[in-house]
């Protein structure tokens, strides 16, 4: 398309995006480039209160990363966790795939590249609760524009928080598929070796899945920038939310704060229930949709159910299974938490992690909106039960640190620019210092204004009124053409 049609069509999409997604309109405004946005987004205060809050998450990380990669790996990895915490909250537990979920984590770190001496650990408190056929990975991660399959359509509704370790065996599955004579014979090489290399790795101490993925990740995530500066560029680390938050609720479960109450004060909770019915990540009976405050394992497979309360009760959705129903008493829970046989929803999760200890989450377009509308749930919980002490604490939490939702890695193959997807930069060699260097340099407004088109994908289909809706016809590799002329 003609680079005038192009620019005339973003402008319309960028205009209704600050119209009708007024969490978005400032980031497009945003002057600062994006090598020096991330101080931005770590430049906060941390309430005592809060800080004293968080001693139980750090030690919960560090003793996740000790078990995982050796006592040394505090030292050894650079995991500084004695700061102001700020993690993603955004990314999904899963192989390093999609470009919006790649660039999130540079976008989040990118003071941190290109230094004298390594960085301090990025890290990401992941999504563990995602099925492995969710948008950002389809079963598997896309290399050259196919996909490649880690697991089994049967497998697709599956919750990573419950699946067993696996072999990552996808070469077999593209054969079996009969999907293998889709790819050159340089393709099919780089995919054999990626696996061997995958398979290689030491998963000894690994429990499960989304153990191995934490490892798989901090192995891939050097080879997606050029080898000359991985010396000095920060590890990354990721643990799920569910297996923190899980840990952090069996010992607060046992005293008394505004998460114990959320389930043992009825009072309390009914409000809870009340005021956060809605939202998009928390809770719709009438619609079949979340779950109270935990889901529940499916018998025998790696899924879950979910529950609503009856009485005192978490009783599942699901007639069929009523009788797996949880009685609502400190021990029964603590004990279904231990045994993992539920586990935290994310009402749950950013409760503990951002409104009750003060984390600052980092987040995507999706959550940088549910998470303003939870902050004011809970605003509206405390004024009615009265608790301006909590009140006061909660509303001084951020939830604006915007790191997902912008593609950043691209290249001109012919006379179009693509995207690229993780496999694609490390079958490339990696991201050059150079390209680090020209996109870092450019004003964090007009990097996100590429990736305009797919946040109106998005926002579009809730916010902006039907009539007045733009039928878009560009995709952001034509956005980046026009807006990174240098590419």
């Amino acid at each position: 398309m003609d680079s005038k049609k192009v620019k005339k069509e973003l402008d319309a999409i960028i205009g209704q995006l600050k119209e009708y997604a007024e969490p978005l309109r400032p980031f497009f405004e945003h002057e600062v480039t994006l090598k020096e946005y991330p101080k931005q987004l770590h430049d906060f205060d941390v309430r005592p209160e809060h800080k004293k809050r968080q001693a139980l998450i750090t030690d919960l990380i560090q003793k996740k990363f000790q078990n995982l990669f050796g006592r040394r790996a505090e030292t050894e990895l650079h995991i500084n966790v004695d700061t102001k915490l700020a993690f993603n909250i955004a990314d999904h537990h899963q192989v390093l795939n999609h470009p919006v979920l790649l660039s999130a984590n540079y976008v989040s770190s990118a003071h941190k590249f290109l230094q004298l001496e390594k960085q301090d650990a990025v890290i990401v408190i992941s999504s563990g609760d995602v099925p492995p056929n969710n948008f950002f990975s389809k079963n598997g991660f896309q290399f050259h524009g196919k996909r490649v399959p880690i697991f089994s359509n049967s497998e697709r509704e599956y919750t990573s928080y419950y699946i067993p370790k696996r072999d990552f065996d996808f070469v077999g599955r593209l054969k079996r598929a009969d999907r293998w004579e889709l790819f050159s014979q340089d393709e099919k090489s780089f995919l054999a070796q990626e696996q061997e290399r995958i398979q290689s790795y030491d998963y000894s101490k690994c429990a499960d899945y989304n153990d191995q993925i934490t490892v798989i990740v901090r192995e891939t995530w050097p080879r997606i920038f050029e080898e000359r500066i991985r010396a000095t560029m920060p590890e990354l680390l990721y643990m799920t939310q569910e297996e923190l938050v899980t840990q952090c609720l069996i010992t607060l479960l046992k005293g008394d704060s505004i998460i114990s109450q959320c389930l043992f004060d009825k009072k309390f909770r009914d409000v809870v229930l009340e005021k956060f019915r809605g939202i998009v990540v928390t809770w719709n009976e009438e619609e079949s949709k979340g779950t109270h405050f935990f889901w529940r394992k499916y018998p025998d497979q790696s899924r879950s159910l979910r529950m609503y309360i009856q009485g005192n009760r978490l009783v599942p959705d699901d007639v069929r299974f009523a009788d797996l129903a949880v009685s609502i008493d400190r021990d029964t829970i603590i004990h279904m938490l231990e045994k993992r046989e539920i586990y935290p929803s994310l009402f749950m999760i950013f409760s503990v992690l951002n409104f009750y200890a003060g984390v600052k989450p980092l987040v995507g377009y999706g959550s940088l909106t549910y998470l303003a509308f939870m902050k004011d749930a809970w605003m509206a919980t405390l004024d009615v039960v009265g608790n301006t002490a909590e009140r006061e604490l909660a509303s001084a939490v951020e939830t604006d640190g915007f790191v997902a939702g912008l593609a950043l890695f691209f290249k001109k193959v012919g006379e179009k620019i693509q995207t690229l997807y993780a496999y694609d930069c490390v079958c490339d060699g990696g991201v050059t210092q150079r390209y680090l260097e020209k996109i870092s340099a450019n004003p964090f407004g007009d990097i996100l204004s590429v990736s305009a088109p797919d946040l109106y994908a998005y926002y579009s289909q809730k916010y902006v009124p039907k009539k007045e809706k733009i039928k878009v016809s560009i995709t952001t590799d034509e956005a980046a053409s026009v807006l990174l002329p240098w590419l």
